[in-house]
């Protein structure tokens, strides 16, 4: 039986909508556990199993409380040994809890391109815990070439990176394109082009508005989502820079300048 993404998409865009993102404010300043996690603690695959496996879209609470017993149960008193030795676990359990609603957040943006993606084009994306724990968001097969999605938040803050393709990451894709998305306000945006006293600012800030206007809405809580355009504009670059230019990295750097 055939997938109906729009379906999905549907139903997931409602469940975004749904978010209270102020419900959850206090948590964005709390970063008490900041350690690299062993793997036996990564939220990955309660993540994928209940937003894209399942569309099973459980509020932060809960399936934190899932993640909760089903990873920290087992090894909590290991790790606070290790790291927090004479603190509360009602301490640790609010830094794990912030932690993992940073991560949340931007891991149901990502699911909103694999959504998005799925609904309009005709060539499938595929994602899993599994890919995602190598360094791949998400895989499109096309012209027999594996095709590496990296959806990522990033800063106008610094330079557009040169990130490497990893010997890990070619194991899975034979090429990587990085999409990037902002969360900035374009309210704000919009006033720090008129305050701005330089023309160097002033061009940085109209072209983070720019980028929002074009590829990004914001939902009446605040949730940024994906205007389909980006998935459009995704696929043209793939025609350009990989099969018309042959590179095996095509940088967040190039969406900028569309």
């Amino acid at each position: 039986m055939a997938v109906d993404w729009g379906q999905r998409l549907e139903a997931y865009e409602k469940f975004l909508c749904g978010i209270d993102l102020d419900k959850y404010a206090p948590l964005r300043s709390i970063k008490t556990v900041e350690q690299d996690l062993p793997k036996e603690l990564l939220p990955l695959d309660v993540f994928y199993r209940y937003y894209w496996d399942r569309q099973d879209f459980r509020n932060f609470d809960e399936v934190f409380k899932i993640y909760w017993f089903e990873k920290l149960s087992p090894h909590i008193y290991k790790f606070i040994k290790k790291y927090f030795y004479g603190c509360s676990i009602e301490f640790v359990e609010e830094g794990f809890k912030a932690r993992l609603y940073r991560t949340w957040v931007s891991i149901l943006t990502q699911f909103h391109f694999q959504y998005l993606w799925n609904a309009i084009s005709e060539k499938e994306l595929i994602s899993s815990a599994e890919l995602d724990a190598a360094g791949i968001d998400a895989i499109v097969v096309w012209n027999s070439k594996k095709i590496g999605i990296q959806i990522k938040k990033v800063s106008y803050r610094r330079e557009a990176s040169s990130r490497r393709f990893t010997r890990r990451q070619r194991n899975i894709a034979d090429v990587i394109v990085e999409v990037p998305y902002i969360v900035d306000d374009p309210e704000e945006l919009e006033e720090k082009i008129h305050r701005a006293r330089r023309d160097d600012t002033r061009e940085k800030y109209r072209k983070q508005k720019m980028f929002f206007d074009r590829y990004l809405r914001r939902l009446p809580n605040g949730f940024v989502i994906f205007r389909p355009r980006y998935i459009y504009d995704v696929e043209e670059t793939i025609r350009e820079y990989v099969f018309g230019q042959g590179q095996e990295v095509v940088p967040y750097s190039v969406f900028y300048n569309m």
